[in-house]
């Protein structure tokens, strides 16, 4: 199918919408065929340079889309400022609740999360911040920004938006021919949060990861590459004698700083490393607790946390969401399920969430079990993108993760495309990567 043909034949697709697409179809165009043998040839050296992601199985590739999705940089910066406000709201949210023991929001919703951290009450961490990075899920509706939710546990594919702009740019540099794209370079964002509140000039970072069959594992080894910190499993950790070592090959056991931990399961994985912190033997981000605001319950309140603190959220929407705890809005779901996306208040990487409309009914019988555990957010009909597939262009859904080292906003910003057909765009749950650019 030729691409200008699909792009026609869908009104609200960003490629059409968007006059920033005009010269990329051109290019497009004049590649003709080549365009699919290029994609082709991305992904197998994606493959081959271990471009992967595990599943509960095997590891397979992640899948690239070379078609690139462009934002302006006045769009980036309007976004930029919104989660920059954003990520204070939180932290400020998981201070209240710790540091003041106050409850701003429902207290039914830190009762029940799983994320909750009582040994947290009372500790101050290092700079008074929780959340040293954040991951922020956007879609556009007819070019509105809508947020869908926040990642603020272990938030990751800051390094797939970085290979697949690589990709791009070593294969197919033609398709940037009239464009001034912003290389994206802002790694050191992560490299400053972690030095500041380890209160060292020099400190040592630890990337604490569970090996390689965690799913992001190939993102662990990238930003300890770029970043040259170290990168170490449980068993390399030891606390003892009032501080944290790791064991190293070449330098035996050294004195840790800051921990950047990709995992979850502290207290089984590693014993006695959240006592450490609590005792101000090392720095732990993003902080244990952090996932009391990560909780999809409490996203439905963030709008008034926002008005609570005197922050501003403009310029990105929050779509209508709300806990199935209260009996009137687990009615609504009922009555017109295929108006809403259900999650679980866990959920993440695409698990426990359900699109009634595109799925069956089956998750209505988990609510009637469980309905405190759910929220249910309007489903949007995001604007769609174009992606390469194989040998020809369909329309796909995509959605954009920013990334937030505390108050900065890094310029790798990640697209995810779901499968054909599907609004759900994680890869765990099959989907591709597009390349972004932020045109200057």
């Amino acid at each position: 199918m030729k691409i200008r043909k699909l792009i026609r034949d869908n009104n609200y697709n960003e490629y059409l919408m968007d006059p920033i697409y005009s010269r990329l179809l051109e290019n497009v165009n004049n590649l003709n065929e080549r365009i699919f043998q290029k994609n082709k040839l991305v992904n197998l050296q994606a493959f081959m340079e271990g471009f992967t992601f595990y599943t509960s199985l095997n590891y397979r590739s992640t899948p690239i889309d070379v078609l690139p999705r462009i934002i302006s940089s006045e769009f980036f910066f309007k976004i930029s400022n919104y989660l920059s406000a954003r990520s204070y709201v939180l932290n400020k949210f998981i201070r209240e609740v710790y540091q003041e023991s106050s409850t701003p929001i429902p207290d039914w919703i830190i009762k029940t999360t799983p994320y909750f951290r009582s040994e947290m009450i009372g500790f101050s961490p290092p700079k008074n911040i929780y959340i040293h990075v954040y991951g922020a899920d956007i879609v556009r509706l007819r070019g509105i920004p809508f947020i869908l939710e926040d990642n603020l546990r272990i938030p990751s594919g800051i390094s797939y938006s970085y290979k697949a702009f690589e990709y791009l740019t070593r294969f197919l540099p033609e398709l940037s021919e009239g464009y001034n794209v912003l290389k994206p370079n802002d790694l050191e964002y992560l490299y400053d949060i972690l030095r500041y509140v380890s209160g060292s000039k020099d400190p040592t970072i630890v990337l604490l990861s569970d090996g390689n069959y965690n799913s992001a594992y190939f993102e662990h080894r990238f930003l300890s590459d770029k970043l040259g910190i170290i990168l170490a499993e449980p068993n390399d950790i030891l606390v003892k004698d009032k501080e944290v070592v790791v064991k190293t090959v070449d330098e035996g056991e050294v004195h840790v700083d800051v921990i950047y931990r990709r995992i979850e399961d502290l207290d089984y994985l590693t014993p006695g490393l959240v006592k450490a912190y609590l005792r101000g033997w090392v720095t732990i981000a993003n902080a244990p607790g952090t996932g009391i605001a990560d909780d999809k319950a409490t996203f439905v309140w963030v709008p008034y946390l926002a008005e609570r603190y005197g922050m501003k959220l403009e310029s990105v929407v929050q779509p209508l969401t709300f806990c199935l705890y209260e009996k009137e809005n687990l009615e609504k779901v009922i009555d017109q399920p295929t108006r809403y996306v259900i999650k679980k208040r866990e959920g993440y990487g695409g698990i426990g969430l359900a699109i009634v409309k595109d799925d069956n009914l089956n998750i209505l019988k988990e609510i009637f079990k469980e309905y405190e555990n759910f929220i249910a957010q309007e489903v949007l009909d995001f604007d769609t993108v174009v992606s390469v597939v194989n040998d020809s262009f369909y329309e796909t859904y995509a959605d954009l993760r920013f990334f937030t080292y505390y108050d900065k906003v890094a310029s790798a910003v990640l697209s995810r495309v779901g499968i054909v057909g599907s609004r759900v765009t994680n890869n765990s749950s099959g989907g591709m990567v597009k390349p972004l650019w932020i045109i200057q």
